[in-house]
């Protein structure tokens, strides 16, 4: 008898678990909850720069226009504030024997302030609007009679800061000036700078 109930019970033990047992169920496979997305990192604006630009462009005097494409050199110092950059330039063209109001140009230059916003989420896109004074040389045609004219200077523009700090600019600008050589003159200017 005692051999009958201790296989009864082992039986009991060793039987499988039907319905209604007190199993736990499976458990739902573990899901990790996805990493956040970096926050975008908006490119810094601070610093000096240099570089050149080429353009072109059609002056007028007295109903009289004239176009040609110039070269400069310019430098400034922009600084980043966020979701704004402003900063100042100085830019200076030789004459390249160039005409204007039946005057040869022997240089020109400007000072200049530059503001606006970022236009994209990494802040590599900069719109900007543009104001300052100019200043050129100018002789009378054939020589002598060397005078100099100051003026203002307005634009619109882009910039594009690239990966290597390489700084591409694309630009409308609007210049008045007074005096002996009195034009007004709007052109179009490409430039490449380089910040540091």
């Amino acid at each position: 008898m005692k051999k009958l109930i201790a296989i009864v019970l082992l039986a009991g033990f060793s039987a499988p678990a039907f319905a209604g047992t007190l199993s736990a169920p499976p458990s739902e496979p573990y899901v990790p909850a996805p990493a956040p997305a970096p926050a975008p990192v908006s490119v810094d604006w601070t610093g000096p720069y240099i570089g050149a630009t080429v353009g072109f462009g059609r002056v007028t005097r007295d109903g009289d226009s004239e176009s040609g494409v110039g070269a400069a050199v310019h430098g400034g110092y922009n600084v980043d504030m966020g979701g704004w950059v402003a900063g100042g330039e100085l830019m200076v063209a030789p004459g390249f024997n160039q005409t204007a109001a039946n005057r040869d140009i022997n240089w020109g230059g400007m000072a200049r302030l530059r503001a606006g916003p970022k236009l994209d989420n990494e802040g590599r896109l900069w719109g900007f609007g543009s104001i300052g004074v100019a200043h050129v040389s100018h002789d009378a045609i054939g020589g002598g009679d060397r005078r100099s004219d100051n003026g203002w200077v307005a634009g619109v523009g882009v910039s594009h800061m690239m990966q290597n700090n390489m700084i591409l600019t694309g630009e409308v600008l609007h210049a008045r000036s007074r005096g002996g050589a009195a034009v007004r003159g709007t052109g179009v200017a490409l430039g490449v700078s380089f910040g540091f």
